[in-house]
């Protein structure tokens, strides 16, 4: 398969191909609990993609510098808690403004919704 010079210059520096541009869609929370109750769920469209190791971990890390740049109610407490419980929180998701999502290679393709 022959590739072009910008392509192969963009694999040499790292960069991945446009043709690999991805969306994903995010659920919060993102761990689904034992609960007999029915929990509230929310979602967004983005473009780009979650890593296969430790996505909880990766979203967790974005949901903290989210808050930190927001000085969300005592950001300092929530940043000592748990990945898990942090992207299990909508209110905490909703928080990040999007320029920290897009910084982290998220774009929002909307907004959050709430999932029936």
């Amino acid at each position: 398969m022959k590739q072009s010079f910008a392509y192969m210059r963009g694999v040499l520096a790292g960069l991945a191909p446009a043709s690999l541009v991805s969306s994903v869609t995010l659920m919060i929370p993102m761990i689904h609990g034992t609960s007999p109750l029915e929990t509230r769920r929310i979602s967004r469209d983005f473009q780009g993609a979650l890593p296969e190791i430790e996505p909880v971990a990766f979203v967790a890390r974005i949901i903290r510098d989210g808050l930190e740049i927001m000085h969300y109610p005592e950001y300092k407490r929530l940043n000592d808690l748990s990945d898990e419980y942090l992207v299990s929180q909508i209110a905490l998701a909703k928080a990040v403004p999007d320029d920290v999502w897009i910084r982290n290679g998220f774009v929002p393709l909307g907004d959050w919704q709430t999932v029936p």
